[in-house]
């Protein structure tokens, strides 16, 4: 069963628009709630008055810091440096707000038409404060704090030292440097965020939280004491999610506020924010500046590397605000051997949307920054660009290789992999050495065409644990649960197959139901494409416990040992008699929970390659072909393994050429709209082949490697790559994520007529 390219399972309802998302479900008596954000990026508040919109027909209540426990503040989701609880985000402004979109007050109402306009009318008073909107501004001496109480705008400051890098560059044939800058971006899933809360009063004694997070069970225990409720009566369920990208899994003040506004007016209460609040309020990402260098032999090999990082994640430490930069930090020695390395990471409060973690969390960025450098390095000492990653990349024989970095107190360990032989597919699948003469027949007539190449590794099944509970049923269909959540990528279809292997039946079969904290007791969740890994091995466990179960029953039931049992495609035999799964499911309720325990991440290594077109006059960029792979350990799914790096890419590319979060000056968010956050469509897709390596995992029982996160953070490196390469005559580098066509034009010109232009 495992292996097997089954067309996906549970699907039908979304085929057949019977899907059923937050703004679907209904309740009787179920009202509508609204937030009032500041417009403000800094300002104190001075004073809410709410009397006129509580005065407006069909407005039910009003919610401000008042009526908002002061330890209703969002924790962090995973370890973080001691004085970080200084910049926590509270539910609601308390006193000052500190970026444009915050809550300020939230509005229940008999309809969204009345809640909005009833925002309207709560007068706020504001004392702006001066904003600060870059790292380096908020750095710089005599910046205004965002927090009085702290003595810098710096978060943290995390160290990462192996070897001696200062040592190593002194030594090194060449040092190549640059500075990197990778914009601010966000998921801007098809489905904005939203949330439906029902109050005890209403469900018969359980809070009930309706809505597409993908952390049920670690939001439950989070939000439980805030709502003064123990976690056993509260309950969180999952519907259909129109898209997670690491967005949606994060904590936000509406997650509370909307509870405790059902719990005010005792009906259940339902948000959905709009577009426009998306792109303003859900987590942003990626905005971090690289200053690189790395010191090569004479023949190629890497021989140190330092860098310090700029992380700007916004006005506060949400949920998970500080992972991003250093799971970045962790892997920007990727797939290659570096001796020596020295990281300085800040991560620096501004007055700027919190960031929180976007697929691939800090990997687009150091996977451009990197992997640009290997190029130049390639381009100075008269390398191929292929070639200076042959030499550099780890080998099969170097497995278990450790990097010597730690990310979150956990070691950089690459456990098993084949690095070499992942690159050389890539290679021919693309077709290098054809590409490079085609590349050079194509210059001969005036068309510059441009190959990039990108090596990285990926961070996948992060732990600590995952959950699965499968029923037998008198039909002899089986139920499915599992703490992990279905984001769209055929986790059904997964879980279906890998206990189809172990019980021996057609996957078709299970019937894998979305979470729900009612059916599953425990559990982690969907992030750091883990689903798979860990609650694909939780299911493989969980099928193997319930034979054990059933040879048990049926030994009872037949009169016989229980080692005389034999089990075959869900039927248990001795004597020439047999029972089936079923049958001993009429009898009595026969299902088995499972845990598997992660004890290591498990790592994936990925590799791009890009053929572009660039018009250097105008500075357009066409994308001819991308070929991506990753090392996927066992492909349960070969069809949605090649599904899922393609949607990477789609990703990827919208991300490197794209995808831009702006801010002016005073804080505003000037890219609010879909018509101002350009996203890619059908038209910017190239040709893409997709492919993948299976070299067994030693983290896990089954031997996986997640696969969701594989196909786009080595987009960028390689689409900058693939330009620069087309416009190598005319010295032209790329040092800003996203590659749009003015930026290419801007640095076509400063290459020609700035001061280091080449001479003519």
């Amino acid at each position: 069963m495992i292996g097997e390219p089954l067309t996906r399972l549970g699907a039908e309802g979304l085929l057949t628009g019977r899907g059923r998302f937050v703004g679907d479900v209904r309740l009787p008596g179920m009202a509508e709630a609204a937030v009032l954000r500041s417009p403000h990026a800094h300002a104190r508040i001075v004073g809410i008055d709410t009397r006129a919109a509580l005065a407006m027909p069909g407005v039910l209540a009003v919610l401000t810091a008042a009526d908002v426990p002061e330890a209703a503040v969002i924790p962090n989701r995973v370890p973080a440096p001691d004085g970080t609880a200084t910049f926590l985000q509270p539910a609601i402004a308390r006193g000052v707000a500190r970026y444009a979109g915050e809550p300020v007050a939230l509005v229940v109402a008999e309809s969204r038409y009345v809640a909005e306009d009833a925002l309207e009318r709560i007068v706020v008073e504001y004392e702006p404060l001066p904003a600060v909107t870059s790292a380096d501004a908020a750095l710089a001496a005599g910046a205004p704090r965002l927090f009085s109480s702290s003595d810098s705008n710096n978060v943290a400051l995390i160290q990462m030292r192996v070897g001696d890098a200062d040592e190593g560059l002194r030594a090194a044939a060449l040092v190549v440097s640059e500075r990197f800058h990778h914009a601010r971006q966000t998921a801007a899933a098809v489905e904005t965020r939203g949330l439906v809360a029902a109050p005890p009063g209403v469900t018969g004694g359980e809070m009930h939280l309706i809505g597409s997070t993908k952390c049920i069970h670690i939001n439950r225990n989070i939000l439980a004491p805030m709502l003064g409720v123990p976690p056993g009566a509260l309950r969180l369920t999952e519907v259909d999610v129109g898209g997670g990208f690491g967005v949606r899994g994060e904590l936000y003040p509406e997650d509370i506020l909307v509870p405790l506004a059902a719990l005010k007016i005792n009906r259940p209460v339902r948000w959905v924010e709009s577009r426009r609040e998306n792109l303003t309020a859900a987590n942003h990402a990626r905005e971090v500046t690289y200053d690189l260098e790395i010191g090569f032999e004479a023949d190629g090999r890497i021989r140190a590397m330092r860098v310090v990082i700029h992380a700007d994640i916004g006005a506060y430490v949400r949920t998970a605000a500080l992972l991003p930069a250093e799971f970045g930090a962790a892997l920007l020695p990727g797939p290659y051997r570096v001796p020596h390395y020295a990281c300085d990471l800040w991560n620096v409060v501004t007055n700027k949307t919190p960031v929180g973690t976007l697929r691939s969390p800090g990997r687009p960025e150091c996977n451009f920054a990197r992997e640009r450098l290997m190029d130049v390095a390639a381009a100075r000492l008269g390398l191929d660009p292929a070639e200076i990653r042959r030499r550099n990349l780890l080998a099969a024989a170097d497995m278990p290789y450790d990097c010597g970095t730690v990310s979150f107190g956990v070691p950089t360990v690459y456990d098993s992999g084949d690095f070499p032989a992942l690159f050389a597919s890539l290679l021919e699948r693309l077709g290098y050495d054809a590409a490079r003469a085609e590349q050079r027949a194509l210059g001969a007539r005036g068309i510059r065409r441009g190959i990039g190449l990108a090596m990285y590794v990926e961070k996948t099944g992060l732990g600590p644990f995952e959950t699965a509970r499968v029923e037998a049923r008198p039909d002899g269909r089986f139920t499915v649960d599992t703490g992990a959540s279905s984001m769209g990528p055929g986790l059904e279809t997964a879980l279906a197959q890998i206990l189809g292997g172990a019980l021996g039946l057609p996957a078709d079969r299970f019937d894998v139901r979305h979470p729900d904290t009612a059916a599953v007791e425990s559990g982690v969740g969907t992030y750091g494409s883990r689903a798979t890994v860990t609650a694909g091995n939780a299911a493989h466990m969980a099928g193997g416990k319930l034979i054990s179960e059933a040879r048990r029953r049926a030994a009872a039931a037949l009169g016989v040992a229980e080692e005389a049992i034999s089990y075959e495609a869900g039927r248990l035999s001795a004597d020439g008699r047999s029972l089936t799964l079923g049958e001993l499911a009429r009898q009595q309720s026969l299902a088995v929970d499972a845990s598997f325990k992660v004890p290591k991440v498990t790592y994936a290594g990925c590799g791009v390659a890009v053929i572009a077109d660039v018009e250097a006059e105008t500075g357009l960029v066409r994308l001819r072909r991308v070929v991506v792979g990753a090392d996927v350990g066992r492909a349960v799914n070969p069809r949605l393994v090649e599904d899922q790096l393609v949607g990477g890419v789609a990703f990827g590319i919208g991300n490197a050429t794209h995808e831009s979060l702006r801010y002016d000056e005073a804080g505003q968010l000037l890219t609010g709209s879909l018509l101002d956050y350009a996203l890619p469509s059908a038209a910017d897709m190239p040709a893409i082949d997709a492919f993948f390596q299976e070299v067994p995992a030693h983290t896990n029982p089954l031997g996986l490697r997640g696969v969701g996160e594989c196909g786009n953070p080595g987009l960028g490196a390689a689409i900058a790559n693939a330009v620069c390469d087309a416009l190598r005559d005319l010295g032209v580098t790329l040092r800003e994520i996203p590659i749009t066509p003015a930026s290419v034009r801007a640095a076509v010109e400063s290459a020609t007529t700035g001061p280091a232009a080449k001479p003519s």
